[in-house]
């Protein structure tokens, strides 16, 4: 007997509501596939495809659709190395989620993230990504790669604050995500976790500036003064919101 729902989190909830609705889905590295199989009981797409480089996880993500009673003529589960198994593009959304921002990026590079496929068929309308570590990177590869930044949300999942934002592939002088200690776009947002984000950015920069204090590397003072001037900076963008 099919379960009612996918219970999703509140970070995985982020991510479902900057899909593209009425579009095919792909969901990279989709591990348990509970985001897509909530997304296509819900009709919010037509059809998905669910990767994943190892066979573990896609044998739980087969196991959980059947649970939850997707049709199966909706969706394909497919093995295979980032962006490899949707080549040939035409998605209305493609999310990159759970994996460290390097991680992403490395996808991006090395699979092909380019408008178009030799076909001259959009790979995707939009990336959906939620990188667990290197967001600062992810963001700043994004800026120089032509992409503008059309959702931002910062999310809680286990007692930790989680980026998820959304791009498009623009053209030279649209907007795009800006590089910055934090996002102009998620600062205008006033995101209800935006302190709290702060906080955790300010502590973790103040951190690293005491390891390096304590640290006997010829560049140590070095160091020390710029993760300083981090967390200035962040509590100055903390105390003008």
């Amino acid at each position: 007997m099919p379960l009612n729902r996918p219970v999703l989190s509140e970070r995985m909830q982020a991510i479902e509501d900057m899909v593209l609705p009425g579009l095919p889905l792909a969901d990279i590295g989709t591990d348990h596939g509970m985001i897509p199989a909530d997304i296509l009981l819900k009709g919010i797409c037509p059809y998905a495809v669910l990767t994943d480089i190892n066979p573990g996880p896609l044998e739980k993500c087969r196991e959980n659709l059947k649970a939850f009673g997707v049709d199966p003529s909706k969706y394909s589960i497919i093995q295979g190395d980032g962006l490899d198994p949707v080549g040939d593009g035409g998605f209305g959304t493609v999310i990159t989620a759970g994996m460290g921002g390097e991680l992403i990026i490395s996808i991006f590079e090395e699979t092909g993230w380019s408008t178009e496929r030799p076909e001259g068929v959009p790979l995707a309308r939009r990336f959906v990504v939620q990188p667990r570590t290197h967001a600062d990177d992810l963001r700043s590869y994004l800026t120089e790669a032509e992409f503008r930044l059309c959702d931002y949300k910062l999310a809680k999942e286990r007692g930790r604050i989680c980026e998820v934002f959304a791009v498009e592939p623009c053209g030279a002088g649209e907007l795009r995500p800006d590089s910055g200690l934090v996002s102009e776009f998620l600062l205008a947002k006033n995101d209800p976790l935006i302190l709290e984000f702060l906080d955790g950015k300010i502590r973790k920069a103040c951190r690293i500036a005491d390891d390096a204090s304590a640290s006997d590397r010829p560049d140590a003072k070095d160091a020390s003064e710029l993760w300083r001037a981090v967390a200035s900076q962040l509590e100055e963008i903390r105390r003008n919101l």
